[in-house]
């Protein structure tokens, strides 16, 4: 973590496993999360997502903000959790595992994933250790769909596990990963220790791991 701090203030640049590459300066290192700020946003990275870091070659006067960052509250601690914790209820950017990228605000909180409410996907379920990347957005809403007019989906309740969440589904169309891959799209008709089994459009049988699962809708 120390050799992380030494970083605070300058350019870097970032590899993240959704192959995603950020430039940015370091604004602040947590216990699992760096902070930069890209030019325009400020960016969260968890580091377990983080493949690399390196100096930048980016000039100071490309990221400089006026502004603090709209979820950091002052925590001697900065934590992941926090951070996600901080921007419920705020118009954010995630960058998923495999570069899926959604769009919405964070309703509710689990012990490892987390409810998004997407005018796209209306509500969507996020395992917390697929998050690569987040990003809040300030005075702006998703698509610019005026603020009043935003569906509100995700009122009720929900597991508190992502196992527990997938259980809620059997017997229903479940879309995994946003439903990119057509073999991930069908009937959950059974949730096991760490498969679901999934029977696909064309009536062919799936068994998928959990743990490899980035996102569920449907």
């Amino acid at each position: 973590m120390n050799s992380l701090s030494s970083y605070t203030g300058k350019i870097i640049e970032v590899e993240l496993s959704s192959k995603k590459n950020i430039t940015g300066k370091l604004i602040e290192v947590g216990s699992d999360i760096i902070v930069l700020f890209n030019g325009k946003h400020f960016v969260y990275l968890p580091l377990q997502h983080i493949h690399c870091i390196r100096k930048g070659e980016s000039t100071d006067t490309d990221f400089t903000s006026k502004d603090s960052s709209p979820i950091l509250k002052g925590d001697n601690q900065l934590s992941f959790r926090k951070i996600v914790t901080n921007a419920s209820g705020i118009f954010v950017e995630l960058v998923l595992s495999g570069n899926h990228v959604v769009y919405g605000y964070i309703k509710q909180i689990q012990d490892d994933y987390v409810v998004l409410d997407s005018p796209a996907f209306k509500v969507i379920i996020l395992p917390m250790a697929h998050v690569n990347c987040l990003i809040p957005y300030l005075n702006q809403t998703p698509y610019q769909i005026n603020a009043e007019k935003q569906p509100v989906t995700s009122e009720g309740s929900f597991a508190q596990t992502f196992h527990e969440q997938l259980k809620v589904y059997q017997g229903r169309m479940a879309i995994f990963d946003l439903g990119k891959n057509p073999q991930k799209v069908g009937l959950l008709t059974k949730v096991e220790d760490s498969l679901v089994e999934l029977v696909t459009g064309n009536g062919q049988i799936l068994h998928l791991n959990i743990a490899h699962l980035k996102s569920l809708h449907g």
